[in-house]
C-alpha cells in the first residue's frame, strides 16, 4: 500500500532513535518499512526471544476512534495461538506512535517460494491444510482475515505455513462501514467482497484459501470460465470439487467452516497416505518446483472513498505482505548467525502429514480426589467474543445498516439527521459524489435525489442542512437540453435560479446539466463531474416519483401517447439519439422488456460517433469484472450470427481481447465488459441476471439506423462458400471487358508462336522424325499451358527458332503491361470485399466462415490464382493445414456453419 494513496508521508525511525523507547528490547535490524508503518527485529531480552517490533505513523496514533479500534482488536488477536498464526505478544504507545509486538518468523513466504510454480499436489495439501487450521482457528475466536494470499503466508522451519499480517483484520460479524475502502487482494478477493462488503463474512476468506490452492496446483489462479485443475496439472481429481466447493461464487454454496475445508484435505492426504495423489514430483526433487507463469485474477478491489484506516495495520508490512522475514537483505551475515544460534533447533515436521494440531494438556488430579466419570457429550464452551470499540454510529454508518429497511420503503428509523417536511424525509449526506453516482446511491437506499419545488422548499433546505459547499438535487436538463426538469417530471419555477442562471452550457462529457443546492438558498447548474454531497429524499406513503423505475415509466407513456417525453436525468444526446446507463442487475431479457416499455430499445451503435460514446463512457463506468447489456444477440441455428435487436448491420463492435470464444455453454448475449485484470471490449455472455450489473438504454429515430440494404440481407444469409461464389461471379462479370481484352491478344500471341514453331519444323529437312515428335510434344506443352515461356529449354531450340520466340515474348510483355494496371485494381478491390467480409463474420461469431476467405484471401493475392477467378472458374480454396484451423480459435463459434 502505497502511503502517497492515503495522504501519509511516514518516515521510519532509525535503530538508534527507537532503542532508547524499547529498554526491554535489543534492536538488532531493520526489516522493511512501508506507507503504514516500519518493522524491526529486536530481542526481547526478559525472554530472550526474537520478536518483530511493528512501529506504525504518528497520526493513527493521534485519532482516538483509531486507537480504540487499534486496541480492542490487538487485544483479540493476542488471544490467537496457533502453530499456523504468527503471534501476537504486545502492543502499546511510544513517543505517539502506536506499536505492536510480535513472533519473529526464520522462514520465506509462500509467494516468494511458489510463485509461478507448480508444487507437489501432496505439499500442496499439507500447506493449504495448515493455512485452513490456522483460519479456523481464528475465524471461532471472532477474526476475519480479509487478504489471504501467498505473500502474506510464511513457511517457517520444517516448511510450516504460518498467516501474518492480520492488518485487514476485523470482528467476525462486524458491519461493513461504508466509509472504507473494499479490502482484499485481487484474483483472491471474493465476488460479495466488491459487490455486496455488507455480506462479507468468514466465507470470503475460505473462497481466497480455494484460489490459493488452485494456485497451488496450477500455477495460476482460476478465472471466470472455471477450469477444473485436474485439467491443467493433471493432479487428482478429488482437489476439483474440494476448490470448486471453496470457491464457489455463491457464498451459500461454499464451505462455511474452515476447519471442514481443512478436515477433507486432512482426509484426502490420510486416503492417499503411502502413494502419490498423482502425477507426483520425482523422488528428491524440490516439492516446490514450478513450469507455468500465474494468469490472470478473478475478482478486483474497487476504492470507494479515503477511510478512517482502523483494522488495516496491525500486523504487517504492506512493503512485505506482513510477513517478518528475519533473513531479510538488510541483516548482516553476523546477526543472522548469532540468531540461530540463540535459538533452539525446531522440531522437524514430516512434509507429506497433515500439519499437527497440539491437544490441550490434561488436567491434573489430586492423588486423594475420588475418581469420576467425565460426563459424556458435555457441549464445548462457546470461544470468547473479542471485544469490540463502543464508538457512536456516523450517519454514514446508520445508513448502510438502514439500507435494506430503506429499500421495502421502512422509514421508521431513519439516521441521525433526518429532517422531515411535507410527508417526506430528507437527508444530506456530506459524503461528495458525482451526480451519476449520488443519483445511483440514492436509488441503492430506496430513496431519490431531493425535488425542491418551491421557493419555501429551496429555504428551508437550505436553513435545514448548511453547508459550505453545494449539494446535488433532483434537477436535470440531461437528455432534454435546455430544458430542465425536477426528477419526478415537474417543470422547474424560475425563480429559484441563482443570478444568471442556468447559463445552459451546450452539453458535452462535462456539460452543466445538473442541479446543485447552493448555501446560500438558490439553485445553480453545475457539471456532472464535480464530486458533492447530496441530498435525499424519501416520501412517506407514496413512490418515489425521481426513481430511474418511474422516469422510464413515463418516457414509454408519452411516446406510446405521441407526446413529446421527458428523458430520464443522466441521458446522453449522440447525434439525435439519447443514452442512459442503468445500474440495475437483470437478466439480458428482462433488461430488453424494461427498454421496450420504455419506448426504446438495447442500446446499439448505428455509427462511429455513437460505438466511441458507448464505450467511452462504458470504459470509466465500468469497474474491474463489470458489464453492461447491450442490444445484440446470437440468432439462427444452422448458421447462428450476432444481430442487433434494431435490426441494422452488425457494425461498429470492437471486441474484448479473446473474444467472441468457443465456450460450451450458451452465450447468446451481447454485454460490454471489463475483466478484473484490466480487459475492456464487447463480450460475449449467457443472459443470466448475474452476467451484468448494468444495462444501456437507448432512444433512436429509425432513420438514423444503420439498416441494411436487401443486398445486406442476402449476404448476411448467405453461407461463406455461398458468399465466395457470388463474389467471385461478380467480380468475373465487372472485370470481363479489360480481361477479354487482354485474353484475346495474348491467347492470340501464344497461337501465332506454336504456329511458327510447327511450321519451321514441317518445312527443314534437317529435322528427323524424332525432332518432329518433340516439336510436337513442346507445342502441345504451350498450347495447355497458354503461356509462352521465358527460357526455350536449350542451345539447339534457341539457335533454331530463337529469333522466332523473342519477338512471340516481346508481344506477351506488352500486351501484360498494357492490361496489368486494371488487373491488379481488380485484385486489390478484390480482396479489400474478402477482407471486409473477413471482419464481418469474425464479428457475428463466424468464425469458420472467417478462417475459409481468410485462406481464399491469401491465394487470390497470387496472379494465376485471381486470373482464374478473372477468367470465370471457380479453383478450389485451399485446404486447412493440419494443426492450424485457419483463424484464431478466440474469434470460432464452434456451431457456425462454414
Amino acid at each position: 500500500m502505497d502511503s502517497s494513496t492515503h495522504g501519509l508521508e511516514f518516515h521510519a525511525p532509525s535503530i538508534e532513535e527507537l532503542q532508547p523507547l524499547f529498554p526491554a528490547y535489543e534492536i538488532s535490524g531493520f526489516i522493511a518499512q512501508g506507507g503504514m508503518g516500519a518493522v524491526y527485529a529486536a530481542r526481547q531480552v526478559s525472554l530472550d526471544r526474537r520478536v518483530a517490533i511493528k512501529i506504525l505513523p504518528r497520526q493513527f496514533g493521534a485519532d482516538p476512534q483509531f486507537r480504540s479500534s487499534f486496541e480492542a482488536e490487538a487485544k483479540s488477536m493476542a488471544r490467537l495461538n496457533h502453530p499456523n498464526l504468527i503471534g501476537v505478544y504486545d502492543f502499546g504507545d511510544v513517543d505517539g506512535m502506536l506499536y505492536i509486538i510480535m513472533e519473529l518468523v526464520e522462514g520465506k513466504s509462500l509467494h516468494h517460494s511458489a510463485h509461478g510454480k507448480r508444487i507437489e499436489q501432496r505439499e500442496a495439501a499439507r500447506i493449504v491444510a495448515g493455512i485452513s487450521h490456522g483460519l479456523a482457528h481464528a475465524h471461532h475466536h471472532g477474526i476475519l482475515h480479509r487478504d489471504i494470499k501467498p505473500g502474506n503466508i510464511l513457511l517457517g522451519p520444517g516448511a510450516v505455513p504460518k498467516i501474518g499480517d492480520f492488518g485487514l483484520a476485523r470482528p467476525v460479524g462486524a458491519g461493513h462501514n461504508p466509509d472504507e475502502i473494499v479490502w482484499g487482494t485481487p484474483g483472491y478477493s471474493a465476488p460479495e467482497v466488491v459487490n455486496n462488503p455488507d455480506a462479507v463474512d468468514q466465507r470470503a476468506d475460505i473462497f481466497a484459501v480455494g484460489v490459493l490452492l488452485y494456485e497451488l496446483l496450477t500455477a495460476q489462479v482460476p478465472t471466470e470460465a472455471w477450469q477444473a485443475p485436474s485439467t491443467i496439472s493433471k493432479c487428482n481429481p478429488a482437489f476439483d470439487s474440494i476448490i470448486r466447493r471453496a470457491t464457489h461464487p455463491s457464498p451459500e454454496l461454499r464451505y462455511s467452516d474452515a476447519e471442514d475445508l481443512a478436515k477433507d484435505l486432512d482426509g484426502l492426504l490420510a486416503r492417499r497416505q503411502g502413494a502419490p495423489l498423482a502425477a507426483s514430483a520425482p523422488r528428491g526433487s524440490n516439492p516446490l518446483i514450478g513450469v507455468r507463469p500465474a494468469s490472470s485474477a478473478l475478482s478486483s478491489s474497487k476504492s470507494k472513498t479515503a477511510p478512517v484506516l482502523i483494522a488495516c495495520l496491525l500486523c504487517g508490512v504492506v512493503a512485505v505482505g506482513a510477513l517478518i522475514v528475519a533473513a531479510s537483505r538488510n541483516d548482516d551475515k553476523a546477526t543472522r548467525d548469532a540468531a540461530q544460534e540463540e535459538l533452539p533447533p525446531p522440531k522437524p515436521v514430516p512434509k507429506h502429514q497433515p500439519v499437527p494440531i497440539p491437544e490441550p494438556p490434561p488436567k491434573t488430579v489430586a492423588t486423594d480426589a475420588p475418581k469420576t466419570k467425565p460426563p459424556e457429550d458435555k457441549p464445548k464452551p462457546e470461544p470468547p467474543k473479542p471485544d469490540l470499540p463502543k464508538a457512536s454510529e456516523s450517519p454514514t454508518q446508520a445508513l448502510a445498516r438502514l439500507k435494506a429497511k430503506l429499500k421495502l420503503g421502512e422509514l421508521s428509523d431513519l439516521p441521525k439527521g433526518a429532517a422531515k417536511r411535507s410527508g417526506a424525509h430528507f437527508f444530506l449526506v456530506d459524503q461528495p459524489l458525482t451526480w451519476q453516482a449520488a443519483y445511483h446511491f440514492a436509488e441503492d437506499h430506496g430513496a431519490q435525489l431531493a425535488v425542491l419545488d418551491s421557493a419555501e422548499a429551496v429555504a428551508w433546505a437550505s436553513s435545514q442542512f448548511t453547508g459550505k459547499s453545494p449539494a446535488w438535487i433532483g434537477l436535470s436538463d440531461s437528455g432534454t437540453e435546455s430544458k430542465w426538469f425536477w426528477t419526478d417530471g415537474g417543470a422547474v419555477d424560475q425563480k429559484l435560479w441563482a443570478p444568471g442562471q442556468p447559463d445552459d452550457t451546450p452539453s458535452r462529457d462535462d456539460g452543466e446539466d445538473f442541479g446543485a443546492l447552493l448555501p446560500g438558498g438558490s439553485v445553480d447548474d453545475l457539471p456532472a463531474s464535480r464530486k458533492l454531497p447530496f441530498l435525499l429524499q424519501w416520501n412517506d406513503g407514496s413512490a418515489n416519483q425521481g426513481t430511474i423505475s418511474m422516469q422510464l415509466g413515463r418516457v414509454g407513456e408519452a411516446l406510446k401517447s405521441k407526446r413529446l417525453p421527458i428523458f430520464p436525468a443522466g441521458s446522453r444526446n449522440i447525434g439525435g439519439s439519447r443514452f442512459l446507463l442503468v445500474p440495475k442487475a437483470v437478466s439480458w431479457d428482462e433488461a430488453s422488456a424494461i427498454a421496450t416499455a420504455a419506448g426504446g430499445h438495447l442500446a446499439v451503435p448505428s455509427n462511429q460517433a455513437e460505438a466511441d460514446w458507448i464505450t467511452d463512457s462504458l470504459q470509466q463506468a465500468l469497474g474491474g469484472g463489470d458489464a453492461c447489456w447491450v442490444g445484440g444477440r446470437i440468432l439462427g441455428t444452422a448458421s447462428p450470427q450476432w444481430t442487433y435487436v434494431t435490426g441494422e448491420k452488425f457494425q461498429f463492435v470492437r471486441w474484448a481481447p479473446g473474444q467472441p470464444d468457443q465456450a460450451d455453454r450458451p452465450q447468446p448475449a451481447l454485454q460490454v465488459w471489463r475483466g478484473v485484470d484490466g480487459r475492456f471490449g464487447y463480450n460475449k455472455a449467457s443472459s443470466e441476471a448475474g452476467q451484468a450489473n448494468y444495462f444501456m438504454v437507448e432512444w433512436s429515430a429509425r432513420s438514423r439506423r444503420n439498416m441494411p440494404s436487401k443486398g445486406d440481407l442476402k449476404r448476411r444469409a448467405a453461407s461463406a462458400q455461398d458468399w465466395l461464389t457470388d463474389q467471385r461471379q461478380r467480380v468475373a462479370a465487372h472485370e470481363k471487358v479489360a480481361f477479354q481484352r487482354w485474353k484475346r491478344r495474348h491467347d492470340k500471341n501464344v497461337k501465332d508462336f506454336v504456329n511458327d514453331i510447327k511450321s519451321e519444323a514441317e518445312t527443314a529437312s534437317r529435322f528427323s522424325k524424332a525432332a518432329k515428335d518433340f516439336v510436337k510434344s513442346y507445342t502441345k506443352t504451350i498450347e495447355d499451358g497458354g503461356v509462352i515461356p521465358a527460357k526455350l529449354g536449350n542451345e539447339r531450340a534457341r539457335r533454331w527458332v530463337g529469333s522466332i520466340h523473342k519477338k512471340a515474348l516481346e508481344k506477351q510483355k506488352k500486351s501484360w503491361e498494357d492490361y496489368e494496371s486494371d488487373f491488379l485494381d481488380a485484385q486489390k478491390r478484390y480482396l479489400a470485399d474478402l477482407e471486409a467480409e473477413i471482419d464481418r463474420r469474425r464479428n457475428v461469431g463466424d468464425g469458420k466462415g472467417a478462417g475459409y476467405l481468410s485462406r481464399e484471401k491469401e491465394a487470390a493475392d497470387e496472379n494465376p490464382y485471381f486470373l482464374e477467378i478473372l477468367e470465370g472458374e471457380f479453383p478450389p480454396v485451399p485446404e486447412e493445414e493440419a494443426g492450424d484451423e485457419g483463424e484464431n480459435k478466440n474469434n470460432q463459434d464452434g456451431d457456425n456453419q462454414q
